[in-house]
């Protein structure tokens, strides 16, 4: 009923809250996480009572027309994207009545991989199960155009701590290749997973290399157990991302991807994910090719043909 959506017009400066109706499609049951974009909670379908995760806009951008759009643009182009890895983004939409732009997205159980590394490593075999995983989600998203750009342990979520089944969150920052980002062009991200380019260096232009990048980071994490020391202020930043970081300690059949994924110029790692999810082990040398011939957009067998089996 009306008396118990219990919100005022974001526009008069309301929150929402549990019982909070949308559309009258979605009801929220309770805050999840608070992000760059907004906040995000779980809710569920009124009709069916489906478990849904709904991202809500920051009052600063569901007021700018600019912002608006692209996130609409972002969240068409992620509604068809269709892979086990990636969270499924279900609709957007703008209540009117509370002057809410709102996303309702698959709500994902489970742990984050930054929880479960906590308590240690994983061994060789489960790290390759979700470096295939993770990079075939990555791929598909490349080859629609978007950039993760925040590719985190945080923004990895294990359903019954199983990596067969990792899910890709939290696409907020996500650019579309075409355009910038929608909280700007400057940085987005976190400090110790993101690429030289994300903090200005080697050009500064983001691309799916970019990510290819983050996700080294995090398998080596993975291996090791703990984040590779990437600096814990702005000079070190910036040194650290000036050579392959590292990687002591992490499972020698996987140093030579992660030397590959983790090169400071972008032109000299592997040309896709495609290559990444394709890569079979030591035996299997990633041949880096110019950055042009890399860029989103391409089919999943264009881009794999870059790998090449050394002897």
């Amino acid at each position: 009923m009306e008396a118990d959506r219990t919100v005022v017009d974001l526009r008069a400066g309301g929150r929402v809250g549990p019982g909070t109706r949308l559309n009258d499609l979605y009801e929220i049951d309770a805050l999840v996480a608070v992000g760059g974009m907004g906040e995000v909670f779980r809710g569920h379908a009124i009709e069916t009572g489906d478990p849904v995760a709904i991202k809500v806009m920051r009052a600063e951008f569901a007021e700018n027309a600019q912002a608006l759009a692209l996130f609409r643009k972002e969240a068409s182009a992620l509604h068809n994207l269709h892979h086990g890895a990636v969270v499924r983004y279900y609709v957007f939409s703008v209540d009117r009545h509370l002057g809410l732009p709102y996303l309702a997205m698959e709500y994902v159980v489970g742990e984050s991989l930054a929880d479960r590394l906590r308590r240690g490593p994983l061994d060789y075999e489960a790290v390759e199960i979700l470096r295939r995983r993770l990079a075939g989600g990555l791929a598909a998203a490349h080859e629609a155009g978007i950039v993760h750009r925040d590719v985190t342990p945080d923004n990895i979520i294990l359903p019954a701590a199983d990596p067969a089944r990792a899910k890709i969150i939290d696409f907020g920052i996500a650019r579309l290749a075409a355009t910038q980002t929608v909280i700007g062009d400057g940085f987005a991200g976190k400090y110790a997973y993101a690429s030289p380019e994300q903090l200005g260096l080697q050009g500064g232009e983001i691309t799916p290399r970019s990510d290819i990048y983050s996700l080294g980071l995090v398998l080596a994490q993975a291996s090791l157990g703990r984040a590779l020391d990437m600096g814990d202020h702005p000079t070190a930043f910036i040194a650290k991302r000036s050579a392959v970081p590292d990687l002591t300690g992490i499972d020698a059949r996987l140093v030579p991807l992660l030397e590959s994924m983790l090169r400071p110029d972008p032109r000299m790692r592997p040309a896709s994910m495609a290559e990444i999810e394709a890569w079979q082990g030591p035996a299997t040398r990633l041949a880096p090719r110019p950055a042009g011939q890399a860029g989103a957009g391409r089919g999943r067998k264009g881009m794999a043909k870059g790998l090449a089996i050394g002897g």
